[in-house]
């Protein structure tokens, strides 16, 4: 729930084990493919040093969270608009200091996320990839995590590794999971169970399979054009992949609703985690 507000906010993160598996790709259009049924969408580009939400859409924001953490502006009045009306909180991209932002300085930083107003109906978070601390903090806040992974040993091996560390150490406990740029349904559907043995055998957790996106080239022109692909090429394979995917979270079920705020959320999950 956002201040002064008496919505709902759904919070979708978006993660990866590895880089390079489309998840900032996959966050933008499904932002995007939400938006065109009529919900507010807010997309904040939560990676501090290699954020590049604004390059897919060839755009260079006026202002960005480095203004922010340099105190001249708020963090809601970074944002700007994108495809659909969807409403973009750029992060840096290419500055060390963001991405070796103190995790209270950070925490701090989200809580900025709280004024936005109106409030979204989803608020979607792309993290950067692996599971530095940056990352996990914002997983905490989500009401589910959407892995994305691709048909590769390391991206298996890596999503695995995130998937344990925010559910053994954060408590973390919805995992819906993405399987980008497969040949077909029945090959998403084995990477995605190959992932889901691994995390019941060893975690006995379930894993939720929330959509599998084929390899289409009409991604690739899309992103030649800086323009996504559910609005270039919406009648493209992966458009209605996306447009499924989108329709899989937003009838996800979440849990009740917590009045407080981001921070505090935040240090309760922390406590919890605590030995």
């Amino acid at each position: 729930m956002m201040r002064g507000s008496n919505k709902t906010t759904r919070i979708l993160a978006f993660a990866s084990g590895k880089g390079g598996v489309g998840k900032t790709l996959l966050s933008l259009n499904t932002a995007v493919a939400l938006a065109r049924t009529h919900l507010n969408v807010v997309l904040f580009d939560g990676d501090m040093g290699l954020a590049n939400v604004h390059v897919l859409l060839g755009t260079q924001p006026r202002v960005t969270v480095a203004d922010v953490l340099a105190g001249h502006c708020q963090l809601a009045q970074t944002m700007f608009a994108g495809p659909e009306g969807i409403r973009i909180i750029p992060g840096g991209s290419g500055i060390r200091d963001l991405a070796d932002l103190p995790s209270g300085e950070f925490g701090r930083l989200l809580q900025g996320l709280q004024d936005v107003q109106p409030a979204p109906d989803y608020l979607i978070i792309d993290t950067g990839a692996g599971i530095g601390s940056h990352v996990t903090t914002l997983v905490q806040l989500a009401d589910a995590i959407v892995v994305v992974v691709r048909d590769e040993p390391a991206s298996l091996a890596d999503a695995y590794g995130l998937i344990k560390v925010a559910h053994t150490e954060l408590q973390c406990k919805a995992f819906h999971i993405v399987v980008n740029d497969v040949n077909d349904l029945q090959r998403g559907q084995q990477v995605f169970t190959r992932l889901q043995d691994v995390a019941m055998r060893f975690l006995g957790l379930p894993l939720t399979l929330a959509g599998v996106v084929p390899h289409d080239n009409a991604i690739a022109d899309a992103m030649r054009r800086r323009d996504c692909v559910v609005t270039a090429f919406p009648d493209s394979r992966a458009a209605a992949a996306i447009r499924r995917l989108a329709g899989e979270l937003s009838n996800m079920p979440i849990a009740p609703v917590d009045n407080r705020f981001l921070l505090d959320k935040l240090g309760r999950r922390r406590e919890v985690a605590m030995p």
